[in-house]
């Protein structure tokens, strides 16, 4: 019974992906109208969330606050936006429209990224390796054993077992540790979805499980589902999937 719920959650969002990728302009897609410019911050909320891939393009927060805070979002261009709230939707002029239009799609082409790991990202390297380890002699599936099994070369895992048994991780051990990680995550075998239903089965997982049923998957896709399980295998040992690399 929980595979078969798991399984149409997972069906309903495919299914409203593949319908949200085949819409028209983002006009068309959210009605957008001189209205829509007199509730900017309303209508740029609505878009970025609509289209991203997942939450961390925008950090996982009010999207405009990311968009202002990230510099994506210039304060000439919020101090036009804020100009369009204090106007009835009858003197917004054509121009002025078009350049609402204009911005709400310049932040929407700004939200993709892909995510690798810096070294600051790994935020206690040692425990990390140790509860990969740990967790891989687990009877039960898990992430660490599907890495172990499935995505490592026998050397690979060896060398995560040696850094396991160090005292500690110097600068070197940190930066070797970063690259294989990355070098998993590039990896089309990495991520598991029955594998992290073990780990946890939540919105998250359901949607990025939702995205890999995907066919033709984009590079985008492979890394955003590959880089959004490694975080979610080890969250308190890693920083915000917002603030990796890209």
């Amino acid at each position: 019974m929980k595979k078969l719920i798991l399984s149409m959650l997972i069906a309903v969002f495919f299914i409203s992906c593949s319908s949200a990728e085949k819409a028209g302009s983002l006009e068309q897609k959210y009605n957008i109208t001189k209205q829509s410019a007199k509730e900017w911050d309303k209508t740029i909320i609505n878009v970025i969330v609509g289209e991203a891939l997942i939450e961390d393009w925008y950090g996982e927060e009010n999207p405009i606050l990311y968009l202002r805070k990230t510099g994506k979002m210039s304060e000439k261009d919020f101090n036009f936006l804020t100009s369009l709230g204090d106007k009835n939707v009858n003197d917004i002029t054509d121009d002025e429209f078009e350049r609402f239009v204009d911005l709400v799609k310049k932040y929407n082409k700004k939200m993709p990224r892909k995510f690798f790991l810096e070294n600051e990202n790994i935020k206690d390297p040692k425990g990390l390796v140790e509860a990969m380890v740990r967790e891989s002699y687990l009877r039960m599936d898990t992430p660490s054993s599907h890495i172990k099994e499935v995505v490592a070369t026998p050397e690979e895992w060896e060398e995560i077992v040696a850094f396991s048994k160090q005292t500690d991780l110097n600068e070197k051990d940190v930066k070797k540790l970063r690259k294989l990680l990355n070098s998993f995550i590039k990896r089309d075998e990495f991520y598991s979805t029955e594998t992290w239903y073990n780990r946890e089965v939540s919105a998250r997982t359901i949607k990025i499980a939702g995205i890999n049923a995907r066919d033709n998957k984009t590079a985008i896709e492979k890394n955003n589902v590959n880089a959004k399980a490694l975080y979610l295998a080890y969250p308190e040992y890693f920083s915000k999937l917002e603030k990796w690399d890209d």
